[in-house]
Protein backbone atom coordinates (compact mmCIF):
# COMPACT_ATOMS: atom_id res chain seq x y z
CA UNK A 1 0.00 0.00 0.00
CA UNK A 2 1.38 3.09 -1.19
CA UNK A 3 0.70 5.96 1.75
CA UNK A 4 1.35 8.86 -0.21
CA UNK A 5 -0.65 7.71 -2.97
CA UNK A 6 -3.18 7.71 -0.63
CA UNK A 7 -2.37 10.84 0.82
CA UNK A 8 -2.32 12.71 -2.35
CA UNK A 9 -5.92 11.23 -3.24
CA UNK A 10 -7.38 12.28 -0.17
CA UNK A 11 -5.92 16.03 -0.49
CA UNK A 12 -7.24 16.60 -4.02
CA UNK A 13 -10.24 15.10 -3.59
CA UNK A 14 -10.77 17.21 -0.53
CA UNK A 15 -9.95 20.49 -2.12
CA UNK A 16 -11.47 19.60 -5.91
CA UNK A 17 -14.73 21.12 -4.64
CA UNK A 18 -13.19 24.03 -3.30
CA UNK A 19 -11.15 24.77 -6.47
CA UNK A 20 -14.68 23.84 -8.67
CA UNK A 21 -16.44 26.32 -6.31
CA UNK A 22 -14.23 29.41 -6.45
CA UNK A 23 -13.53 28.81 -10.00
CA UNK A 24 -17.58 28.93 -10.62
CA UNK A 25 -17.93 32.13 -8.34
CA UNK A 26 -15.65 34.19 -9.89
CA UNK A 27 -17.26 33.52 -13.58
CA UNK A 28 -20.59 34.26 -12.02
CA UNK A 29 -19.11 37.45 -10.61
CA UNK A 30 -17.50 38.51 -13.85
CA UNK A 31 -20.34 38.49 -15.21
CA UNK A 32 -22.50 40.31 -12.53
CA UNK A 33 -19.82 42.77 -12.91
CA UNK A 34 -20.67 44.34 -16.39
CA UNK A 35 -23.42 46.43 -18.08
CA UNK A 36 -25.61 43.45 -19.16
CA UNK A 37 -28.58 45.45 -19.91
CA UNK A 38 -30.49 47.36 -22.51
CA UNK A 39 -29.36 51.35 -23.29
CA UNK A 40 -30.82 53.81 -25.19
CA UNK A 41 -30.39 57.62 -26.14
CA UNK A 42 -33.90 57.37 -27.88
CA UNK A 43 -32.16 56.84 -31.58
CA UNK A 44 -30.06 54.09 -30.42
CA UNK A 45 -31.02 50.95 -28.36
CA UNK A 46 -27.89 48.59 -27.79
CA UNK A 47 -28.59 45.46 -25.80
CA UNK A 48 -25.61 43.45 -23.65
CA UNK A 49 -25.77 40.21 -23.04
CA UNK A 50 -23.43 37.16 -21.64
CA UNK A 51 -24.34 34.26 -23.08
CA UNK A 52 -22.02 30.89 -23.20
CA UNK A 53 -18.99 32.65 -21.91
CA UNK A 54 -19.07 35.26 -24.81
CA UNK A 55 -20.75 39.37 -24.39
CA UNK A 56 -22.52 39.73 -27.26
CA UNK A 57 -23.87 43.21 -28.31
CA UNK A 58 -27.59 43.88 -30.11
CA UNK A 59 -27.64 47.14 -31.65
CA UNK A 60 -30.49 49.00 -33.09
CA UNK A 61 -31.63 52.07 -35.13
CA UNK A 62 -34.74 52.80 -33.73
CA UNK A 63 -35.56 55.51 -36.33
CA UNK A 64 -34.50 53.27 -39.38
CA UNK A 65 -34.95 50.01 -37.90
CA UNK A 66 -31.55 48.48 -39.08
CA UNK A 67 -30.68 45.97 -36.22
CA UNK A 68 -27.00 44.34 -35.86
CA UNK A 69 -25.88 41.73 -33.42
CA UNK A 70 -21.72 40.82 -32.67
CA UNK A 71 -20.56 38.43 -30.74
CA UNK A 72 -17.57 37.08 -28.84
CA UNK A 73 -16.32 40.89 -27.33
CA UNK A 74 -12.78 41.26 -25.82
CA UNK A 75 -12.74 42.98 -23.22
CA UNK A 76 -10.01 45.05 -21.73
CA UNK A 77 -9.79 48.37 -19.46
CA UNK A 78 -9.35 48.41 -15.66
CA UNK A 79 -11.81 47.64 -12.55
CA UNK A 80 -12.55 51.53 -13.07
CA UNK A 81 -13.30 51.41 -16.84
CA UNK A 82 -13.69 48.24 -18.77
CA UNK A 83 -14.27 48.68 -22.43
CA UNK A 84 -15.95 45.96 -24.60
CA UNK A 85 -14.97 45.56 -27.81
CA UNK A 86 -16.40 43.91 -31.06
CA UNK A 87 -15.35 43.71 -34.83
CA UNK A 88 -17.28 44.09 -38.02
CA UNK A 89 -15.35 43.46 -40.64
CA UNK A 90 -13.60 46.48 -40.74
CA UNK A 91 -15.35 48.57 -38.22
CA UNK A 92 -15.01 48.00 -34.65
CA UNK A 93 -18.00 48.23 -31.75
CA UNK A 94 -16.69 49.39 -28.15
CA UNK A 95 -18.95 50.34 -25.32
CA UNK A 96 -17.20 51.56 -22.52
CA UNK A 97 -18.91 51.35 -19.19
CA UNK A 98 -17.65 52.50 -15.75
CA UNK A 99 -19.22 49.90 -12.49
CA UNK A 100 -19.18 53.26 -10.45
CA UNK A 101 -22.10 54.31 -12.73
CA UNK A 102 -23.61 51.57 -14.19
CA UNK A 103 -26.72 53.13 -15.64
CA UNK A 104 -25.08 54.42 -18.63
CA UNK A 105 -22.42 53.21 -21.81
CA UNK A 106 -20.28 55.15 -24.46
CA UNK A 107 -20.75 53.34 -27.55
CA UNK A 108 -18.56 54.27 -30.24
CA UNK A 109 -17.83 52.95 -34.04
CA UNK A 110 -14.57 53.48 -35.91
CA UNK A 111 -14.11 52.39 -39.12
CA UNK A 112 -11.21 50.58 -40.98
CA UNK A 113 -9.24 53.79 -40.65
CA UNK A 114 -9.59 54.00 -37.01
CA UNK A 115 -12.11 57.14 -37.61
CA UNK A 116 -14.93 57.56 -34.60
CA UNK A 117 -17.74 57.34 -36.61
CA UNK A 118 -20.32 57.29 -34.02
CA UNK A 119 -19.81 58.27 -30.22
CA UNK A 120 -23.21 58.33 -28.35
CA UNK A 121 -23.75 58.21 -24.66
CA UNK A 122 -26.89 55.76 -23.76
CA UNK A 123 -28.78 55.01 -20.48
CA UNK A 124 -30.02 52.17 -19.25
CA UNK A 125 -33.66 51.69 -20.06
CA UNK A 126 -36.44 51.23 -17.66
CA UNK A 127 -39.50 50.04 -19.66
Amino acid sequence: MNLKAIALATILGISAPAIADITLNTQVLAQANAPLNTYSDGEWAVSIEYYENAYSYYGTNLRTGDTLTLRGAKVGGDSQRRIYTWTNGDYRYQVAWQPSDPGVIRVQVFDGRGREILNRLLYEYRG
